[in-house]
């Protein structure tokens, strides 16, 4: 009888999630605007119910003010959603180069199942990751804002220093796009060429300074690395702690021990004059030295906001 009421009604529905009386709800929304309608038109027509529908508010809108105290998420529970989001993501992302790493499966029940796959796969699957990890986090905050009860969830804040106490500068955007440019570049070198490890005499054409197996190798744990680097940047925009960097600095110089210590040996190619496995070895050692210092270096700072009142 009343079709557009009807379909203001409906539209209205689809933003009334309660768990119980949502029948009634609309039911008396329907009733004040029929009584709205004829008494200000003296009568219900298409018209008057057209003009009260108007004025009566966005169906958005008049279903938050039947929710009040029955939100899907409590208010107090959203500011949880995003950080609880980016810390699981950042474990996602870690395991994800871990398992693209070793090209080995990685299985932690019941929230992450990273499968085999090579670099190229993984960027596809880390976007798929983070609408999962989110869709996981929400149904959590969903599930104790139910319970109605006075839950208290973790904030997992770090005590902070202030500026120029313990060393450590407030991280920027524009170096964190960098990093992302560069890692960019080195995954598309990586995916077109299988290394990253070039050397050219003569004026040649670039060639593959190592045997196939070690360049793939080599080539995957530096783009663990720089990876690492910028997980570590990006989290201290959420929390800016020397802890941060400690422990960024410690995957790296695992990484690095890994490199050394690797079961693949390097077969260099043969330049003449020039012992390549010296200078092999020698950038890896400048690495580690460069990674030692900022080791430190952070637990100077962690030291530091320990010490702090």
């Amino acid at each position: 009888m009343h079709e557009n009421l009807e379909k203001y009604l409906k539209e209205i529905s689809h933003y009334l999630a309660v768990r119980q009386g949502a029948d009634e709800i609309l039911a008396e929304i329907r009733s004040h605007i029929l009584e709205k309608a004829e008494r200000e038109a003296g009568g219900v027509t298409a018209e008057s119910l057209d003009r009260t529908i108007a004025a009566y508010g966005r169906p958005r809108d008049v279903a938050s003010k039947y929710m009040d105290g029955d939100e899907i998420i409590s208010p107090t529970f959203k500011k949880h959603l995003f950080r609880y989001t980016a810390m699981l993501f950042a474990i996602h992302f870690v395991l994800t180069v871990l398992a693209v790493s070793f090209r080995a499966s990685v299985v932690a029940i019941p929230f992450f199942f990273i499968p085999k796959m090579s670099v190229f796969w993984a960027i596809p699957y880390l976007f798929m990751a983070l609408v999962y990890d989110f869709g996981v986090v929400a149904l959590i905050l969903y599930l104790v804002t139910q319970r109605k009860g006075d839950v208290r969830l973790p904030w997992f804040g770090v005590r902070l220093a202030r500026r120029g106490e313990s060393g450590l500068k407030k991280p920027r955007l524009a170096v964190l796009a960098m990093l992302v440019a560069f890692f960019g570049i080195f995954i598309y070198i990586f995916a077109r060429y299988h290394t990253l490890f070039f050397y050219s005499s003569n004026g040649s054409s670039p060639e593959s300074l190592l045997n196939p197996a070690a360049s793939v190798f080599f080539s995957i744990l530096l783009l663990a690395a720089l990876a690492c680097d910028i997980i570590g940047y990006w989290i201290r925009f959420l929390f800016n702690t020397a802890w941060v960097t400690l422990v960024q600095n410690t995957i790296v110089l695992l990484i690095l021990w890994v490199i050394w210590n690797s079961p693949i040996k390097p077969e260099y190619k043969t330049v003449p004059g020039v012992d390549l496995s010296i200078v092999g070895g020698g950038l890896i050692l400048f690495l580690i030295v460069v990674t030692v210092i900022r080791f430190f270096g952070s637990l100077v700072r962690v030291t530091r906001e320990m010490s702090l009142p």
